[in-house]
């Protein structure tokens, strides 16, 4: 039998619903790739649209003969040319009235965002970022689909080994595969090889610091090329190895939109990136190489 008491039901209109004072940001991924490759010609393009590269190639040297004439050591040079062309951007646009009544700083919030996506996009895109960069390296190591062997790494450090490609500013880059693989090799987790602080960090964070000597860094990002579950394609390559070229850095921009009552807000960045083509040390040598860069192939 009801007793007529105020209750859940009859009291509804007092009891409110409470929206919680932050909001809660989609996850991002790690944004590494553009500080680890070549962008020392940036300061150089503060106009134009083709940036050119010369090459220098080694002398030759040759044995005088007695009394005879030498021979002049000259060669062709080469140039890779970057021509600046990709033009990308991110936009909103947030309505007077949504602005005036939400109880959450919309405008500011996204614009924080756009850095975010356009440096994601640079990394991490198929088409028009550097992800798209390692399955045309000439040099691979490994099977798509499949762990990288400790075999594999090795192999990667003999092809810049073999090119002499200095040691300092190499680096490894690759999603959670790469970076699972190497956790499952005892020569980079095992104190007996790197110590007992490195071989804590692999056994409690996960994470592998370096390997043969240099840094190695993760990203989800990576994952993106080939465009298939389970595949993917990491990097062991030098600084010098991938040119990136960012003629305007992220730029954000606002502007009153009088026909649509709002705030518009635009960033955007003008860019282009490339496989560098490095000459060898072979003596007058007009046939550079992509030797700087090695892909790895994992799961």
């Amino acid at each position: 039998m009801a007793v007529n008491t105020f209750n859940i039901t009859s009291g509804a209109n007092f009891i409110p619903e409470i929206w919680a004072k932050e909001v809660e940001d989609a996850v991002q991924a790690e944004t590494v790739l553009t500080d680890l490759v070549d962008t020392r010609y940036e300061a150089d393009m503060k106009f134009g649209d083709i940036l050119r590269i010369n090459d220098d190639a080694n002398l030759a040297v040759r044995m005088k003969a007695t009394d005879t004439t030498a021979t002049l050591s000259n060669a062709t040079e080469t140039q890779q040319a970057l021509t600046i062309n990709l033009h990308a951007y991110c936009a909103f646009l947030v309505e007077d009235m949504l602005e005036l009544q939400s109880k959450y700083a919309i405008r500011s919030h996204k614009s924080e965002k756009i850095a975010y996506a356009l440096t994601s996009f640079i990394e991490g895109d198929i088409t028009s970022g550097l992800a798209s960069l390692p399955s045309a390296f000439s040099q691979v190591v490994g099977t798509l689909g499949t762990d990288p062997t400790q075999d594999d790494l090795i192999q990667a450090k003999k092809y810049l080994d073999a090119a002499d490609v200095p040691q300092s500013d190499r680096f490894w880059y690759g999603g959670p595969g790469l970076q699972t693989a190497m956790l499952k090799m005892t020569a980079f987790t095992s104190s007996d090889f790197v110590g007992q602080a490195s071989a804590e960090a692999a056994a409690k964070k996960g994470i592998v610091g370096m390997v043969y000597g240099s840094k190695v860094y993760e990203s989800t990002l990576a994952d993106n090329n080939p465009a298939a579950a389970n595949q993917a394609y990491g990097w062991y390559c030098h600084k010098k190895g991938v040119i990136l070229v960012q003629q305007q850095k992220v730029q954000i921009h606002t502007q009153y939109t009088i026909l649509e009552v709002g705030w518009t807000v635009l960033g955007n960045t003008i860019y282009n990136f490339a496989e560098r083509l490095i000459l060898p040390k072979t003596a007058a040598s007009t046939s550079p190489n992509d030797n700087f860069n090695v892909a790895i192939a994992t799961s």
